[in-house]
């Protein structure tokens, strides 16, 4: 991977005396909104009343950001990070769990069976066009249920023109990353391809209280991160090609990462290295008028593999057999036809999905020699979705009712070396279980005004949902936790109300804005209750209610402002029958959440600044005062320069000098595991 980048920034030092030798005339910028009107975008149209929201990418390029970066900025969407860049993130919307929330790739879900939950340091962001948010519920041709709703990452795809991207990025913490990418087009198609590399140490300076909290302050001290290094490497390939009515899209993304496993601070591992690879491939066709003029077809053929390898030589995360390699496949096939009945105002959709997942892991020793195989595990996954749009008054009213029928089967290869197996009525043990949900959901939304400078509108949905339980809380974790195969699946009731304006207020101002209440009952959470001296088993014991309102405004003046603001409160209740947990509130969700940004732009650049505020919460479930997260405030400064711009030819030279965290505030989210403080980064882009 280093030879990618030394490639790379030898390429673009190469092309970089020849940038101002070309002509220099700028043109006006053009102004483009942070999102895109939802009309355009072919998913959202699918499900119109939903609160969903279009984050585009390319702006977003010319730093160097993630994909945690970008999520943590929108209303109601919550980011916990083990870390700094690379570190193991997960992803809350509207204070559910980070395992209640789906991800798709291109429509392709990539939530695995196993512990559910995604590490987004896992996945794709420099070869994304743009990010699909969706609030309320996904759209049809998106399989399976979500209680804390999903996000769908859409890759980037081939252009008319041909065009050749190359950034060198680097900063604080040894960080260097390059990227190469180009795109082009031939007779009834196009392709885009990109190469990635990209490392870091991330040994930043944290403050270590030995885990002594208030009782010994005298140990206190300002420590360095070790072993929290980790190198990235990343292949993407893209094809559409269009077949008389139909599109057919080969899609492919290949990522591979070598990381330390830093553990907690007061703590601090020194050889423990995980190393991870994931292969996403499909192929997918879109035919606008199949059989006859009304009728459309979409399919989708996909494969995920994956496979993570854990080195622990001196058992400092593990005991016992230390190391281990983790397979992962996951197959699917989505076929939706749509029945266009314009005449009789109504569109109608059906999607049918089927899916199987297998998990498959080793246990090796410390010299990662194989010492035992876990028993297999394999889930099976059909689904039916019925959806029916209708519209009335001129597309001003929509009303979507929908219903999706789900079925699991969950099959556990027996152990017959585990104790636990041996003690079990074989009888009463199970080995396959069986799901079947029913999922209805119900949507309006009213356009009340409409002209061709604003609209203004009411929107809201209901919902039923469920959260099928992982392998590891049916079938258990060898030594640590014994499974539930009489688990019941978690189950939400989901409702929101909202408003949209979208206006442009005078000839140079735009304003976007959007508010909305939301609730979520949530039943039957599963919670690991001690079963012995060392073991957890998991249990149907919890409910919670969360209620929260979120807003978010965008305004543009194309003289050279754009301002936004983001705002999310939420009060996440426990509301189980236990005392020690009865109205106390859920970890980890803070009541109040805010992110803004203003940023000042011309043709020869721009300026921003970010702000953001994470109210105080608690990490464990009672509350406890050494559970206690105090409220910070986070602040961001960015500069663009674009030395040379030429519109007509897309070609581009500019570099950009950010600072993360000006204040170098030392903050955690979760116990033991520091955030960095200040940095600094600079990107050099060229376009070609």
């Amino acid at each position: 991977m280093k030879y990618l980048c030394y490639v790379t920034i030898a390429i673009f030092f190469l092309f970089l005396p020849n940038l101002y030798s070309q002509s220099n005339e700028t043109k006006t910028i053009e102004v483009k909104a942070e999102t895109d009107n939802s009309s355009k975008n072919v998913n959202f149209s699918k499900n119109p009343t939903s609160f969903q929201k279009e984050i585009s990418l390319e702006g977003s390029k010319n730093r160097y950001l993630s994909l945690p970066d970008i999520l943590e900025r929108e209303a109601g969407i919550r980011i916990r990070q083990y870390g700094g860049l690379g570190s193991y993130s997960t992803l809350s919307i509207r204070g559910t769990n980070p395992n209640q929330t789906k991800v798709y790739w291109n429509g392709i879900p990539l939530n695995n069976s196993q512990g559910g939950e995604i590490n987004l340091a896992d996945l794709p962001f420099d070869n994304l066009e743009k990010i699909e948010i969706y609030k309320s519920s996904t759209p049809a041709g998106f399989s399976g249920s979500n209680i804390g709703g999903s996000i769908n990452l859409v890759s980037k795809t081939g252009s008319i023109k041909p065009s050749t991207r190359i950034t060198v990025q680097g900063g604080s913490f040894n960080t260097v990353k390059s990227t190469i990418s180009h795109t082009n087009s031939f007779k009834d198609g196009s392709f885009y391809v990109q190469a990635l590399g990209e490392k870091s140490d991330q040994n930043f300076s944290y403050f270590n209280n030995k885990g002594t909290l208030l009782f010994n302050t005298y140990d206190d001290s300002i420590d360095r991160r070790k072993n929290a290094q980790y190198e990235k490497s990343g292949f993407t390939g893209n094809l559409n090609y269009n077949i008389g009515k139909t599109t057919v899209s080969l899609l492919n993304d290949y990522l591979y990462r070598k990381q330390g496993l830093p553990g907690p601070g007061n703590r601090q591992t020194d050889s423990v290295e995980r190393k991870f690879s994931k292969l996403s491939s499909a192929i997918s066709t879109n035919t606008k008028e199949f059989l006859f003029d009304q009728l459309a077809l979409e399919t989708k053929l996909f494969h995920n593999r994956s496979r993570d390898d854990l080195f622990d030589p001196k058992s400092e995360f593990t005991s016992g057999i230390p190391d281990s390699r983790t397979d992962i496949s996951q197959y699917g096939l989505q076929i939706t036809p749509v029945l266009y009945l314009l005449k009789y105002n109504q569109i109608l959709r059906l999607s049918l999905n089927a899916e199987q997942e297998f998990f498959n892991r080793l246990r090796k020793r410390s010299d990662h020699e194989t010492e035992s195989k876990d028993p297999s595990k394999r889930r099976d996954y059909q689904s039916l979705q019925i959806q029916d749009e209708f519209r009335f008054f001129q597309n001003r009213l929509f009303i979507v009712p929908q219903i999706r029928f789900d079925r699991y089967k969950d099959r556990f290869g027996k152990d017959l070396t585990s104790v636990r197996n041996q003690f079990n009525d074989p009888l009463t043990d199970q080995f396959v279980v069986n799901r079947n949900f029913t999922n209805p959901s119900l949507g309006l939304k009213w356009i009340i005004l409409q002209n061709a400078n604003y609209d203004f509108g009411i929107m809201g949905n209901i919902s039923k949902e469920f959260r099928i339980p992982t392998f590891i809380e049916l079938f258990g974790e060898r030594g640590s936790i014994v499974g539930n195969t009489l688990l019941k699946p978690e189950m939400s009731r989901n409702s929101d109300l909202g408003f949209f304006a979208k206006s442009k207020v005078a000839k140079n101002w735009k304003w976007d804005f959007e508010i909305a209440h939301f609730q979520k009952k949530i039943y039957d959470m599963i919670l690991f209750l001690p079963n012995s001296q060392f073991t957890l088993r998991p249990e149907n014991v919890d409910s919670a209610i969360i209620n929260g309102i979120e807003t978010s405004n965008s305004i543009t003046w194309n003289q050279g402002w754009k301002f936004n603001i983001q705002y999310t409160y939420q009060n996440a209740k426990n509301t189980s029958d236990a005392p020690a947990l009865n109205g106390k509130y859920l970890p980890l969700r803070p009541k109040n959440q805010i992110s803004s940004q203003i940023t000042y732009f011309k043709d020869w650049g721009e300026i921003g600044f970010e702000y953001l505020f994470i109210g105080a919460n608690y990490r464990d479930r009672s509350n406890e005062y050494f559970g206690y997260l105090p409220a910070r405030q986070i602040y961001n400064c960015f500069f663009t320069y674009i030395p040379y711009r030429d519109l007509e030819l897309e070609r581009e030279f500019l570099l950009t000098f950010e600072i993360r965290n000006l204040t170098n505030k030392q903050v955690e989210d979760l116990v033991g595991y520091p955030l960095p403080g200040r940095s600094v980064y600079l990107t050099g882009s060229y376009r070609f």
